[in-house]
């Protein structure tokens, strides 16, 4: 037994359930002005973000190069100075490790998180936004 016990359950509080708190109608994370960019790649080869959750969906539907199978996300690195942000990821069948960088300076981004923020928003990325290159 650790020295700090196991945690006591408490009985559910019908009042403040945590899916009360959170609105059905909108997905938190979600840009709900993502456009036709998502998941385009910049020159440089990175991935374009529109919100967070997006950087995860794109991690669920991708398979692991290796086996095919299914990846989890183990690490976030926070390369917003770089207008980057990165997911590590490793795959649950092999162990094989993919990292995805993304783009997050593009307006699209740049806007829902200066919306989620207000007056806190403070852009980290001073260089120009990075453009989307056309997958065909």
């Amino acid at each position: 037994m650790s020295i700090f016990g196991k945690k006591k359950s408490s009985p559910p509080d019908d009042d403040h359930s945590a899916s009360s708190l959170v609105p059905s109608d909108q997905s938190l994370g979600r840009n709900p002005n993502r456009n036709e960019h998502l998941f385009w790649y910049t020159e440089e080869g990175y991935i374009i973000a529109q919100d967070n959750t997006c950087q995860h969906e794109y991690v669920q539907t991708t398979p692991c190069p290796s086996c095919g199978g299914k990846l989890r996300v183990i690490a976030h690195l926070n390369r917003a100075g770089q207008g980057l942000s990165e997911l590590v990821t490793v795959c649950q069948n092999c162990r094989y490790t993919v990292n995805f960088i993304f783009d997050i300076s593009n307006e699209v981004y740049q806007q829902w998180w200066a919306d989620q923020l207000g007056a806190l928003y403070i852009r980290q990325y001073d260089g120009p936004p990075r453009e989307p290159v056309n997958p065909d």
